[in-house]
């Protein structure tokens, strides 16, 4: 089957990758709680005492993340982009922050996208870190960064901000609600009332990444590894600052993920030339791994473990490698569209019935929190 009905379907269930990007402030806690502790009472009349003491650090890792991670991105498509026709695709753009940890996102049209982003991302990081190591020596970041495939496997949820503002959908069928609200972002995507978030084994993978990551090792997933050094062999010739140096850590086990199976810890170096890490790693003779080994291994592991990961795909990939539908995949979304646009014509003659009967009536507010608990256990069933 090959997306029979996509000529004629027009909404957000399309087969969509994208690349989530994370990025943590080390250090911050123990940082607002000191210098919180060592606030006096009587500073906070001062005019330089405004704010919290701890505020500027972390409204400042807000900012500068994003003005030099724009500004990289700009570059990239201005100058790499244009002068050697790499595709850049829509801007990266902010997911959400979590405390004190920042996450963007990129829908990707092109792998070659991946590794354009993560070069831009990790610029701007190198960059603010010797800013915030000047300023505030005890504060560092950390990365984390991997890959999701939606509808299948992953899912868009959308939520409604208010339960007094627009009409909250009563019904018992959480997948229909989540359809009809996603359906109703994708036609209003700049509506103040809706807010979009996304969940599945992916991501769950993702945020167990993250507690592997460190100011050095900026850990990838291992689909995002073999869409990386994928991009690194076929870049063009002469660009040699466009790189990136990949180590292995072997495998580790992550809580949930790959049924128990030990998974494949990859990691982008994010040491300077001049560290003392760098200079250890001459003495252990630790070195970042050549692109056809991580190649070759991914490829087994996906192989192996089959059952639980694909290789990621990008509909229209210009690169077949990473154009390949999986069939299974194919038909799960023409099952989605078919039950969505199923549902919506009974649902729809059902009303249009009732009401030239006589028989319709004010639908009554729904619990929008009991309804979003049951969609996401049923989609963490159906994904299991």
């Amino acid at each position: 089957m090959a997306l029979a009905s996509s000529s004629k379907y027009r909404g957000p269930l399309v087969p969509t990758l994208r690349l989530f990007l994370s990025v943590d402030l080390v250090g911050s806690t123990a940082f607002k709680q000191t210098n919180q502790n060592a606030f006096k009472v009587e500073e906070k009349s001062s005019p330089e005492n405004i704010g919290e003491p701890w505020f500027s650090p972390i409204a400042q890792f807000y900012k500068e993340v994003e003005r030099l991670f724009a500004r990289e991105w700009q570059a990239y498509v201005d100058d790499f982009s244009a002068n050697n026709g790499w595709p850049a695709g829509e801007a990266p753009q902010l997911w959400k922050s979590a405390g004190d940890e920042l996450l963007y996102i990129k829908v990707l049209k092109d792998h070659r996208e991946a590794l354009a982003t993560i070069i831009c991302w990790k610029k701007a990081i190198d960059e603010y870190r010797h800013i915030l190591h000047a300023q505030y020596p005890s504060l560092d970041l950390k990365c984390t960064a991997w890959l999701a495939g939606f509808p299948v496997t992953n899912t868009e949820v959308v939520f409604r901000r208010s339960v007094e503002t627009g009409s909250i959908i009563d019904d018992d069928d959480p997948i229909y609600v989540n359809m009809s609200l996603l359906h109703e972002h994708h036609l209003n995507p700049n509506d103040p009332n809706l807010t979009k978030d996304f969940i599945g084994p992916s991501i769950d993978t993702g945020f167990r990444l993250c507690s592997l990551s460190s100011a050095r090792k900026f850990i990838i997933s291992v689909d995002l590894a073999l869409m990386l050094v994928h991009a690194l062999r076929a870049k063009p010739v002469g660009s040699d600052s466009f790189n990136l140096k990949i180590h292995y850590d072997g495998r580790a086990p992550l809580k949930g993920v790959l049924r128990g199976k030990e998974y494949p810890v990859f990691w982008i170096d994010m040491a300077s030339e001049s560290s003392l890490e760098k200079l250890e790693d001459r003495l252990l003779s630790v070195s970042h791994k050549n692109t056809d080994d991580i190649k070759d291994f991914c490829e087994e592991f996906f192989q192996t473990h089959s059952n639980s990961i694909i290789i990621p795909y990008i509909v229209g990939n210009q690169d077949p490698y990473f154009a390949n539908v999986p069939t299974h995949h194919d038909a799960k979304l023409n099952r989605l569209r078919e039950y969505w646009e199923g549902e919506s014509v009974r649902r729809r003659d059902e009303k249009d019935s009732a009401i030239s009967k006589g028989e319709g009536k004010e639908i009554a507010s729904g619990d929008i929190e009991r309804l979003m608990t049951k969609l996401i256990k049923t989609i963490s069933d159906i994904t299991k």
